[in-house]
């Protein structure tokens, strides 16, 4: 896969090229499904094609709007720690009806994770919209297994390990899982380790990972780090995620409507998205010329002669 920000009839467009037609021609179908289907339901969004060709070297490519916003990755990153818990909650109800909009529209997603789900604000309606992408990985809803075509690093589950075929809707599931792990902890479950030396979670090595995944495939035993989270509720969503065996997961979708996260009820999605963005528009750098450099408007003055120059 080729990927690369181009200018395209004066606009930016994200470029994505690959050999594989077959690829190809299920991400565009995905992505003008979602577009025409989802696209009016609040606050979801995908990504629309600008543009489709193939070039002279047998690469298939398409461009795409770009979005102007934020990754799951960096939004989390300037959420403010007391407001942690309810963000992930609010964001794991409304990421699982995302998902379960792309399973009614005949998809899977294939490649869930925090680069993958995108926050943009509409300004015109006072909304922020969700925005799903990432559908390289997608494929048609099958009954039988199917080899996964992308496969993320930290965010692939441990059946991809040691199994060519598996359960795509399960296998979103565990990825799902994963993101919101990394919500919480700031890294995926497996494919990091804390260095004493650097005081830091580093990446592993690719061989690590793989006997680390295969030992949890085998046991059925998870083996990643306490989650960092003081909502319980949240925790053990996330656990049952993140389940090693496929065949004891719930498809992810179901999250939207077991009222898993009740208790943060009272706060709408909509206000819930929009006053977030006002708190990290505020953590922004400044655009343009600094107040303190502009100048005041110019008033008319007028002198109060009421209490000067009077005599004694």
């Amino acid at each position: 896969m080729r990927t690369a920000i181009v200018d395209y009839n004066g606009v930016n467009g994200l470029l994505k090229c690959t050999p594989h037609v077959d690829r190809h021609r299920i991400e565009i179908t995905v992505l003008r499904t979602l577009w025409q289907n989802i696209s009016h339901i609040e606050p979801f969004r995908a990504q629309e094609i600008l543009d489709t060709f193939q070039t002279n070297d047998g690469y298939h490519c398409l461009v795409l709007e770009t979005i102007r916003g934020y990754s799951l990755r960096e939004y989390i990153s300037m959420i403010p720690e007391y407001y942690k818990d309810v963000a992930i909650s609010k964001f794991a109800t409304t990421l699982s009806y995302g998902i379960h909009l792309v399973y009614k529209n005949g998809f899977t997603h294939g490649s869930i994770n925090p680069d993958s789900i995108y926050c943009q604000p509409n300004e015109r309606d006072g909304t922020v919209e969700l925005v799903l992408t990432g559908f390289e990985g997608s494929q048609p809803l099958a009954a039988l297994p199917q080899p996964s075509i992308v496969k993320p690093i930290g965010y692939t589950p441990p059946e991809d390990y040691v199994k060519s075929k598996v359960d795509q809707r399960l296998r979103d599931t565990w990825m799902f899982g994963a993101t919101l792990y990394f919500m919480t902890n700031g890294h995926p479950p497996y494919g990091f380790a804390y260095s004493e030396n650097h005081k830091a979670m580093l990446p592993v090595s690719a061989e690590e990972l793989q006997q680390t995944m295969e030992q949890v495939a085998k046991t059925g035993n998870n083996t990643y780090p306490p989650l960092k989270t003081k909502n319980a509720a949240l925790a053990q969503e996330i656990e049952r995620l993140l389940e090693p065996k496929p065949e004891h997961r719930y498809y992810v979708d179901s999250i939207a409507f077991l009222g898993s996260f009740d208790d943060f009820g009272y706060i709408t999605m909509g206000s819930y998205l929009w006053e977030l963005w006002d708190y990290l528009k505020s953590k922004l750098p400044i655009i343009g010329k600094p107040s303190w450099l502009v100048e005041p408007p110019l008033h008319s003055h007028v002198e109060d002669t009421s209490t000067r120059y009077k005599n004694p």
